[in-house]
Protein backbone atom coordinates (compact mmCIF):
# COMPACT_ATOMS: atom_id res chain seq x y z
CA UNK A 1 0.00 0.00 0.00
CA UNK A 2 1.33 3.52 -0.87
CA UNK A 3 2.11 6.22 1.85
CA UNK A 4 -0.39 9.16 1.76
CA UNK A 5 1.56 12.25 1.51
CA UNK A 6 -0.52 15.13 3.18
CA UNK A 7 0.30 18.03 1.13
CA UNK A 8 -0.94 21.84 0.96
CA UNK A 9 -0.67 24.06 -2.34
CA UNK A 10 0.78 27.60 -1.98
CA UNK A 11 0.94 29.95 -4.53
CA UNK A 12 -0.57 33.32 -4.89
CA UNK A 13 -2.84 33.05 -8.06
CA UNK A 14 -5.64 31.06 -7.02
CA UNK A 15 -6.00 29.67 -10.81
CA UNK A 16 -2.64 27.95 -10.72
CA UNK A 17 -3.87 27.02 -7.19
CA UNK A 18 -6.79 25.38 -9.07
CA UNK A 19 -4.97 23.81 -11.66
CA UNK A 20 -2.37 21.89 -8.87
CA UNK A 21 -5.48 20.58 -7.36
CA UNK A 22 -6.94 18.92 -10.62
CA UNK A 23 -3.81 17.87 -11.55
CA UNK A 24 -3.54 16.10 -8.36
CA UNK A 25 -6.55 14.36 -8.65
CA UNK A 26 -4.77 11.77 -10.66
CA UNK A 27 -2.53 10.80 -7.56
CA UNK A 28 -5.30 10.89 -4.92
CA UNK A 29 -3.97 7.68 -3.97
CA UNK A 30 -0.32 9.52 -3.27
CA UNK A 31 -1.15 12.69 -2.39
CA UNK A 32 -3.87 14.41 -0.60
CA UNK A 33 -4.42 17.96 -0.67
CA UNK A 34 -5.54 19.37 2.59
CA UNK A 35 -5.24 22.49 2.29
CA UNK A 36 -3.95 25.58 0.50
CA UNK A 37 -2.24 28.89 0.83
CA UNK A 38 -2.42 32.50 -1.40
CA UNK A 39 0.75 33.97 0.32
CA UNK A 40 3.83 33.44 2.27
CA UNK A 41 2.54 34.50 5.65
CA UNK A 42 -0.47 32.26 5.56
CA UNK A 43 1.70 29.37 4.16
CA UNK A 44 3.88 29.55 7.13
CA UNK A 45 0.94 29.64 9.42
CA UNK A 46 -0.80 26.38 7.92
CA UNK A 47 2.35 24.58 7.47
CA UNK A 48 3.56 24.88 10.92
CA UNK A 49 -0.05 23.87 12.52
CA UNK A 50 -1.15 21.54 9.90
CA UNK A 51 2.55 19.62 9.46
CA UNK A 52 1.85 18.68 5.98
CA UNK A 53 4.10 16.07 4.20
CA UNK A 54 4.73 17.75 1.16
CA UNK A 55 3.85 21.28 0.07
CA UNK A 56 3.34 22.91 -3.58
CA UNK A 57 5.36 25.73 -3.45
CA UNK A 58 5.74 28.87 -5.48
CA UNK A 59 9.16 30.65 -5.76
CA UNK A 60 7.54 33.98 -6.56
CA UNK A 61 5.14 35.52 -4.32
CA UNK A 62 4.39 39.42 -3.30
CA UNK A 63 4.49 38.93 0.52
CA UNK A 64 7.28 36.71 0.91
CA UNK A 65 8.91 34.46 -1.55
CA UNK A 66 9.10 30.48 -1.79
CA UNK A 67 12.85 31.10 -0.03
CA UNK A 68 11.49 32.86 2.61
CA UNK A 69 8.70 30.74 3.55
CA UNK A 70 11.36 27.99 3.69
CA UNK A 71 13.49 30.06 5.93
CA UNK A 72 10.70 31.14 8.70
CA UNK A 73 9.56 26.53 9.07
CA UNK A 74 10.64 25.07 12.49
CA UNK A 75 10.14 21.83 10.42
CA UNK A 76 10.57 21.72 6.28
CA UNK A 77 8.27 18.75 4.83
CA UNK A 78 9.33 17.54 1.04
CA UNK A 79 9.27 20.78 -0.85
CA UNK A 80 8.39 20.71 -4.48
CA UNK A 81 8.62 24.10 -6.12
CA UNK A 82 6.21 25.16 -9.00
CA UNK A 83 7.73 28.30 -10.90
CA UNK A 84 8.43 30.43 -13.98
CA UNK A 85 11.93 30.45 -14.12
CA UNK A 86 13.33 29.18 -17.46
CA UNK A 87 14.81 26.07 -18.22
CA UNK A 88 18.21 26.69 -17.92
CA UNK A 89 17.93 28.11 -14.34
CA UNK A 90 15.78 25.21 -12.86
CA UNK A 91 19.04 23.16 -13.51
CA UNK A 92 20.23 24.57 -10.48
CA UNK A 93 17.61 22.69 -8.17
CA UNK A 94 19.05 19.70 -9.17
CA UNK A 95 21.71 20.27 -7.48
CA UNK A 96 19.66 19.75 -4.05
CA UNK A 97 17.32 17.16 -2.81
CA UNK A 98 14.33 18.79 -3.95
CA UNK A 99 11.95 19.08 -7.03
CA UNK A 100 10.67 21.39 -8.95
CA UNK A 101 7.72 22.02 -11.33
CA UNK A 102 8.38 24.19 -14.34
CA UNK A 103 4.81 26.64 -14.95
CA UNK A 104 2.93 25.35 -17.26
CA UNK A 105 2.97 22.22 -15.27
CA UNK A 106 2.93 19.71 -17.88
CA UNK A 107 1.24 15.94 -16.46
CA UNK A 108 3.97 13.72 -17.16
CA UNK A 109 6.50 15.89 -15.15
CA UNK A 110 4.22 16.51 -12.26
CA UNK A 111 4.46 12.55 -12.47
CA UNK A 112 7.82 12.29 -12.15
CA UNK A 113 7.39 14.10 -8.56
CA UNK A 114 5.15 11.95 -7.37
CA UNK A 115 6.76 9.04 -8.36
CA UNK A 116 9.66 10.55 -6.84
CA UNK A 117 7.78 11.21 -3.74
CA UNK A 118 6.56 7.28 -3.22
CA UNK A 119 10.34 6.31 -4.31
CA UNK A 120 12.21 8.18 -1.22
CA UNK A 121 8.91 8.62 1.13
CA UNK A 122 10.91 11.49 2.34
CA UNK A 123 13.59 13.75 0.58
CA UNK A 124 16.79 14.86 1.73
CA UNK A 125 15.65 18.31 3.72
CA UNK A 126 19.42 19.70 4.17
CA UNK A 127 18.70 22.88 2.04
CA UNK A 128 20.96 25.98 2.25
CA UNK A 129 18.56 28.11 1.57
CA UNK A 130 20.94 30.70 1.07
CA UNK A 131 22.99 28.85 -1.18
CA UNK A 132 19.87 28.37 -3.17
CA UNK A 133 19.07 32.00 -3.43
CA UNK A 134 22.09 32.87 -4.61
CA UNK A 135 22.14 30.26 -7.49
CA UNK A 136 18.63 31.90 -8.72
CA UNK A 137 19.66 35.41 -8.28
CA UNK A 138 22.86 35.16 -10.69
CA UNK A 139 20.93 32.64 -12.92
CA UNK A 140 18.13 35.10 -13.50
CA UNK A 141 20.13 38.34 -13.55
CA UNK A 142 19.50 40.50 -16.76
CA UNK A 143 21.01 38.78 -19.46
CA UNK A 144 24.16 41.47 -20.95
CA UNK A 145 23.14 42.50 -24.22
CA UNK A 146 26.19 42.48 -26.84
CA UNK A 147 24.27 44.76 -29.25
CA UNK A 148 22.66 47.67 -30.04
CA UNK A 149 19.54 47.43 -32.32
CA UNK A 150 18.82 50.04 -34.92
CA UNK A 151 15.66 50.05 -37.05
CA UNK A 152 16.17 51.02 -40.84
CA UNK A 153 12.77 50.73 -42.40
CA UNK A 154 11.75 47.52 -42.19
CA UNK A 155 14.77 45.68 -41.25
CA UNK A 156 16.62 45.53 -37.96
CA UNK A 157 20.13 46.28 -37.79
CA UNK A 158 22.35 44.33 -34.73
CA UNK A 159 25.43 46.83 -34.62
CA UNK A 160 27.93 45.24 -32.07
CA UNK A 161 28.93 47.43 -29.12
CA UNK A 162 32.78 46.70 -30.14
CA UNK A 163 32.05 47.66 -33.85
CA UNK A 164 30.92 51.47 -31.99
CA UNK A 165 33.49 54.00 -32.16
CA UNK A 166 30.93 56.72 -31.32
CA UNK A 167 27.97 58.25 -31.11
CA UNK A 168 27.12 62.20 -32.10
CA UNK A 169 23.79 63.62 -31.90
CA UNK A 170 22.88 65.61 -34.78
CA UNK A 171 19.47 67.40 -35.21
CA UNK A 172 16.76 65.07 -34.37
CA UNK A 173 18.80 61.77 -34.65
CA UNK A 174 21.65 60.42 -33.35
CA UNK A 175 24.43 59.21 -35.45
CA UNK A 176 26.23 55.61 -34.24
CA UNK A 177 29.63 55.47 -36.06
CA UNK A 178 31.26 51.82 -36.18
CA UNK A 179 34.94 51.45 -36.14
CA UNK A 180 35.22 50.62 -40.20
CA UNK A 181 33.60 53.53 -41.26
CA UNK A 182 29.96 52.87 -41.34
CA UNK A 183 27.03 54.94 -39.95
CA UNK A 184 23.64 54.48 -38.99
CA UNK A 185 20.90 56.72 -37.88
CA UNK A 186 18.76 56.32 -34.55
CA UNK A 187 15.77 58.66 -33.70
CA UNK A 188 16.91 57.51 -29.63
CA UNK A 189 18.24 60.74 -27.81
CA UNK A 190 21.55 59.93 -26.36
CA UNK A 191 19.99 60.06 -22.84
CA UNK A 192 18.04 57.01 -23.66
CA UNK A 193 20.85 55.17 -25.66
CA UNK A 194 23.44 55.85 -22.73
CA UNK A 195 20.73 53.92 -20.51
CA UNK A 196 20.84 50.71 -22.85
CA UNK A 197 24.64 50.67 -23.83
CA UNK A 198 27.52 49.05 -21.75
CA UNK A 199 29.94 50.79 -19.21
CA UNK A 200 32.51 50.61 -21.77
CA UNK A 201 30.87 53.82 -23.04
CA UNK A 202 31.23 57.08 -21.59
CA UNK A 203 29.45 60.51 -22.39
CA UNK A 204 32.12 63.24 -23.01
CA UNK A 205 29.71 65.62 -24.34
CA UNK A 206 26.41 66.83 -24.60
CA UNK A 207 26.62 65.57 -28.81
CA UNK A 208 28.85 62.79 -28.20
CA UNK A 209 29.11 59.33 -26.51
CA UNK A 210 32.41 57.46 -26.80
CA UNK A 211 33.50 53.93 -26.81
CA UNK A 212 36.38 53.87 -24.25
CA UNK A 213 37.99 50.93 -25.68
CA UNK A 214 38.19 52.20 -29.00
CA UNK A 215 40.85 55.47 -27.76
CA UNK A 216 43.34 55.52 -30.08
CA UNK A 217 44.63 58.57 -28.02
CA UNK A 218 43.99 61.42 -25.29
CA UNK A 219 45.35 64.77 -25.55
CA UNK A 220 44.77 67.62 -23.27
CA UNK A 221 43.24 71.06 -24.73
CA UNK A 222 42.49 74.32 -24.11
CA UNK A 223 39.85 75.44 -20.94
CA UNK A 224 40.64 71.95 -19.23
CA UNK A 225 38.83 70.28 -21.65
CA UNK A 226 40.30 67.15 -23.50
CA UNK A 227 41.12 65.73 -27.51
CA UNK A 228 39.91 62.19 -27.71
CA UNK A 229 41.38 60.56 -31.26
CA UNK A 230 39.42 57.42 -31.81
CA UNK A 231 40.96 54.53 -33.28
CA UNK A 232 38.47 53.85 -36.04
CA UNK A 233 38.91 54.25 -39.70
CA UNK A 234 38.87 58.30 -39.97
CA UNK A 235 40.53 58.71 -36.88
CA UNK A 236 37.89 60.42 -35.58
CA UNK A 237 38.30 63.99 -33.28
CA UNK A 238 36.50 64.41 -30.54
CA UNK A 239 36.71 66.99 -27.94
CA UNK A 240 35.13 66.77 -24.36
CA UNK A 241 32.78 69.25 -23.13
CA UNK A 242 32.64 71.35 -19.95
CA UNK A 243 29.18 69.76 -18.43
CA UNK A 244 30.59 66.41 -18.44
CA UNK A 245 34.05 67.10 -17.40
CA UNK A 246 33.75 65.70 -14.09
CA UNK A 247 32.06 62.49 -15.19
CA UNK A 248 34.65 62.12 -17.69
CA UNK A 249 37.83 62.41 -15.81
CA UNK A 250 35.92 59.97 -12.91
CA UNK A 251 35.93 57.24 -15.60
CA UNK A 252 39.54 57.75 -16.74
CA UNK A 253 40.60 58.40 -13.57
CA UNK A 254 41.92 62.26 -14.32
Amino acid sequence: MNQLFKAIVIDDEPAARRLMRNLLKEYDDVVEVIDEAGNGKEAVEKIERLKPDVIFLDIQMPDLTGFEVIDQLSEKPNIIFTTAYEQYAIKAFENFSIDYLLKPIKEERLQQSVEKLKQFGRLNQSINVGELQEIIRQLHEPKKATALPIKTGDRINLIRYENIAFLEAQDKYVCVFTIDGQKFLTDHSLTVLSEKLPREFCRIHRSYIINKDKIREMHRHFSGRYLFIMDDKAASRLTSGRTYQDVFKAEFGL
